[in-house]
């Protein structure tokens, strides 16, 4: 188990060893929970398109943007 202190604006260092071994950096979002007498602290993660439907889509090439005909013609 770790120590840490909280310093006079109410932050806390967490060691370099968790950040290293949960790969935390600058901008990893934590959330923050109570339960009973504990603080828990919960990495967010990120949900990747492949994550949510096991879909890795690989790009074919440039996209071909519709012509402002095309447009005006699906609102008819």
């Amino acid at each position: 188990m770790e120590e840490t202190i909280v310093d006079t604006d109410g932050r806390i260092e967490i060691p370099e060893s968790i950040r290293k071994k949960w790969e935390i950096k600058e901008g990893t979002v934590i959330r923050i929970e109570e339960k009973d007498s504990e603080i828990l602290l919960k990495l967010k993660k990120r949900v990747s398109l492949k994550d949510l439907c096991g879909l890795s889509p690989k790009r074919t090439g440039k996209p071909k943007w519709a012509t402002a005909e095309e447009i005006k013609s699906i609102w008819g």
